[in-house]
């Protein structure tokens, strides 16, 4: 839907690219989906190398601590720097 609303077509739909969750892979190569570690304010600058569009969305998650103890969705704020 992101795509579309900007004139553009995804040839695929790749994975998401999660930076603040927690789902470590045990040994017995099961998961789990843990409460994040990140603290308000924690950031990540990535710089791209070719044009590139990006899909950006807060986790919605609202049925596992995956967000903190409180289980509701928050806020994301980016910037682009040329």
């Amino acid at each position: 839907m992101a795509m579309a609303a900007i004139g553009a077509r995804a040839p695929e739909v790749p994975q998401p690219f999660n930076l603040w969750m927690n789902i470590p892979v045990g040994a017995d190569a099961g998961i789990a989906w843990l409460p994040t570690v990140s603290r308000p304010g924690d950031r990540v600058v990535l710089r791209a190398e070719m044009d590139c569009i990006v899909a950006m969305s807060a986790c919605p998650q609202d049925m596992i601590p995956i967000n903190g103890a409180d289980m509701r969705p928050v806020a994301i704020a980016f910037s682009v720097s040329a």
